[in-house]
């Protein structure tokens, strides 16, 4: 009978993070997650088909909480401002893992799965902003600001689209 090993996805997720966050993406492997946990190297596969899977549980769980973070905040406020708070959110998740996309990027990897995110996270993001739009606006225009606030949160300053989202609001 196998034994019984509890919070196995809890624990990688959370032996990942450290990992990732200490030493960085290239020193985390699955391998390595294993041996802290000391389980065998399937035993996580089973949760986590590659290091990239890993990695994207653990930032999933970072957005997540960003997201609770946004939606804490309520949600009565006008379009303009739940832009900017969505975009201060993409911001600063993105500083957090800019050293960690600039390494995965040197190793080419995982390009399908951040296009596979990215639509998740436009869609993501323009149901909040069109819960916050009059009805009667434009389809197009809650995805389209949502696509404005990934580009451009990864590295500007709201100040830097705050008149392009006026214009688009107006």
């Amino acid at each position: 009978m196998p034994k019984k090993l509890d919070n196995i996805k809890e624990r990688a997720l959370e032996e990942a993070r450290q990992i990732l966050f200490q030493e960085g993406y290239l020193s985390l492997t699955v391998r390595r997650v294993a041996q802290a946990l000391q389980i065998g190297v399937g035993t996580i596969y089973n949760y986590f088909p590659s290091k990239d899977h890993l990695i994207a549980g653990v930032m999933l769980e970072d957005w997540q909480e960003a997201l609770r973070s946004f939606e804490a905040e309520g949600k009565d406020a006008c379009v303009e401002d739940v832009v900017r708070r969505l975009f201060l959110r993409v911001q600063a998740f993105s500083a957090r893992y800019q050293s960690v996309w600039t390494q995965a990027a040197s190793q080419d990897t995982s390009a399908s799965m951040r296009r596979r995110y990215h639509a998740v996270l436009v869609e993501q993001l323009g149901g909040y902003i069109a819960q916050a739009l009059p009805k009667e606006r434009e389809p197009w225009l809650a995805p389209f600001l949502a696509e404005l606030v990934l580009r451009f949160g990864t590295d500007s300053r709201y100040e830097e689209i705050e008149q392009a989202v006026r214009k688009l609001l107006a």
